[in-house]
C-alpha cells in the first residue's frame, strides 16, 4: 500500500448532524445503563430497609404493617424506572432528533469544513478551514464506518494538536473506489493494531 493516502475533504452540515445522531443514540444507551444501575442500588437500599423494619416488627418494637411504607417507595421507583427506561428515553431522543432535522436547513449547528486529510504508515495529517491537526494512530479511541461515513473517534488527551478535536470526519463521496479499498485497508490495520472496539451499535445507522 502506498502512503500518504490523500483525500479532498467536503464535509457538509448534514455529516456532522450523522454523527450527532450517533451521539445522541449513545447518550440514550449510556442513560438507560445509568438508569439500570440506580434502580438495582435503589431496591438494595430498600431491601435493607424491609429489613431492618421487620426486625424492629418482629420485637414489637413497631408496627409490622410500617412494612408497607418502604414497598410503596419500592413500587414508586418500579413505574419511574419502566416508564423511563421504556418510553422517556426514547421521547427524549426522538424530540433531540426531530429538532436538528427540522432545523437543518435554517440553522447552521455545524461549520462545514472543507481541506484534506493525509494518511501516513503511522500517522494522520488533518488539514481544513478550521483546523490543522496532527496525530498519530494510537491516538485514534474507536473506528465506526457507517453507510456514508468514515469516523475516527479521538481520544481525550493533553496533546496540543488535538484540543477539542473529538472526530474525524470523512464523507464517503469524497472517495474514489482506488481511496475507499485504500481506507477501508487503513481502519483494519489500525482496529488490529491497537485493539480497538466498537463504538457503538447504532439502531439507525448500525
Amino acid at each position: 500500500m502506498e502512503y500518504p493516502l490523500q483525500i479532498e475533504l467536503n464535509v457538509t452540515q448534514d455529516d456532522f448532524i450523522e454523527v450527532e445522531i450517533l451521539e445522541q443514540e449513545l447518550e440514550a444507551q449510556l442513560w438507560k445503563e445509568s438508569l439500570k444501575k440506580t434502580f438495582i442500588i435503589e431496591t438494595a437500599v430498600i431491601a435493607l430497609a424491609i429489613a431492618v423494619v421487620m426486625y424492629f416488627a418482629n420485637k414489637g418494637t413497631i408496627m409490622m404493617a410500617t412494612v408497607g411504607f418502604p414497598v410503596f417507595f419500592w413500587i414508586i421507583f418500579l413505574i419511574q424506572f419502566v416508564y423511563t427506561y421504556k418510553w422517556g428515553v426514547k421521547r427524549e431522543f426522538n424530540m433531540a432528533i426531530q429538532h436538528l432535522l427540522e432545523s437543518k436547513d435554517t440553522h447552521e449547528f455545524f461549520t462545514p469544513e472543507r481541506g484534506m486529510v493525509l494518511f501516513f504508515e503511522d500517522r494522520c495529517e488533518y488539514l481544513t478551514n478550521e483546523q490543522r491537526r496532527f496525530f498519530d494512530y494510537d491516538k485514534i479511541r474507536n473506528i465506526k464506518i457507517i453507510k456514508h461515513l468514515y469516523i475516527f473517534v479521538m481520544k481525550k488527551t493533553k496533546d496540543k494538536n488535538l484540543r477539542g478535536f473529538v472526530y474525524m470526519v470523512i464523507p464517503r463521496r469524497n472517495l474514489d473506489s482506488a481511496q475507499q479499498q485504500q481506507l477501508d485497508e487503513i481502519c483494519a490495520r489500525i482496529t488490529q493494531q491497537y485493539e480497538l472496539k466498537e463504538w457503538m451499535k447504532s439502531q439507525i445507522f448500525g
